[in-house]
């Protein structure tokens, strides 16, 4: 009996992780379910990590990479700009620096420069996204749509602010017109299927993520993104061939990208919704092993016990949980763990004295 209740209380917290997450707030670090994040900096000429997170994550804005006058030649402000792209150029380096106000006032001065070129407008309606001001954001896409109407990645960045301010709808309708004029713009697809995602919509997201992996097959996050969504679609309809699609891209983003945590974690989820206990334990490990300050960690390799592991084990994971999680409804949890534990019975079989 009480292995059933447990196993209940797994499946309950799964659920509830899923769907809190999908209504966390734009950038917020997640104490839920993590699965889908869109790189804010995609495009830029300096490389980001994209720390894979939550079907959750908003869709944030991408960036348009500048192409260099002389192909064979990496754009410098010095070498091959124009006067126009080199403030772009620059005004681009100063935003993924974090430096928002000083890359805002290159991305002014461009437009006061050129007030008819759209890649202004574009880069300052990202700075304005990334700032949390999603409604110039909007405006300045509408500058970019209307100098410029078949420009994909003028749609995909409005999309993406309406996306942050929840208004999926509206921003699907923006990526798929900007798939329509650029139908190999994979951002747009992600973050089509992530604003699907966030209307608990898995099934809509499936082909889009699956689009994502054809036209990026190495990109990890694009088998993770697509892994979660059979994640939430198992959770959603219990259709048992939904876990081993879930695995296998799991496993695939785990070969390309060895060293993210969420990969193992959630193919731990995946693992254990065939009640594969062990390789779960063994996810849960590694993925602890590379964030040992993420609580859901702990407190899913707890839930494990009395199926798997020790007593000892699951209270110290307990106990851990209780004091990384910040979700006040999941450390409620830890904390209930940390009371009902020893009072689970064990399943190895009881030893009697020998009379």
């Amino acid at each position: 009996m009480m292995k059933k209740v447990s196993t209940r209380l797994v499946i309950a917290l799964l659920l509830a992780s899923l769907f809190v997450s999908a209504c966390t707030a734009l950038g917020g670090t997640a104490p839920t379910e993590k699965a889908i994040e869109i790189n804010p900096n995609e495009g830029e000429t300096q490389s980001a990590v994209t720390e894979v997170s939550t079907p959750t994550m908003r869709p944030t804005p991408t960036e348009t990479p500048l192409p260099p006058v002389n192909p064979t030649e990496a754009p410098t402000p010095t070498n091959t700009l124009s006067p126009y792209d080199a403030l772009i150029f620059d005004g681009v380096q100063l935003r993924v620096a974090g430096t928002f106000d000083q890359a805002m006032a290159k991305f002014n001065e461009a437009i006061k420069m050129d007030p008819n070129n759209p890649m202004g407008y574009i880069q300052r309606g990202i700075t304005y996204s990334n700032t949390g001001k999603q409604d110039e954001a909007i405006t300045d896409f509408n500058y970019a749509i209307n100098f410029d109407p078949a420009n994909a990645v003028a749609y995909n960045g409005r999309g993406n602010a309406w996306a942050q301010k929840e208004q999926y709808s509206q921003a699907i309708k923006d990526y798929t017109k900007a798939i329509e004029l650029q139908p190999d713009l994979a951002k747009a697809y992600s973050n089509r299927a992530v604003a699907y995602m966030l209307q608990s919509n898995p099934t809509q997201a499936l082909p889009d993520f699956t689009k994502v992996i054809e036209l990026t097959p190495d990109d990890a996050q694009a088998y993770y993104n697509r892994g979660q969504a059979y994640n939430m679609a198992y959770n959603i309809s219990s259709d048992t061939a939904l876990i081993d699609l879930c695995i296998a891209d799991f496993n695939q983003a785990i070969a390309i990208s060895p060293d993210q945590p969420e990969g193992f974690f959630t193919r731990g989820l995946c693992s254990s919704y065939k009640n594969d206990l062990t390789s779960s334990l063994a996810d849960y490990t590694q993925a602890i092993s590379l964030n040992p300050e993420e609580g859901r960690y702990y407190l899913w390799r707890a839930l494990l016990y009395p199926n798997v592991g020790t007593l000892e084990q699951a209270m110290a994971d307990a106990q851990k949980a209780s004091e990384l999680l910040k979700d006040a409804e999941m450390k409620a949890t830890a904390d209930k763990l940390l009371v009902d534990l020893p009072k689970v019975p064990t399943l190895a079989p009881q030893l009697t004295p020998t009379p």
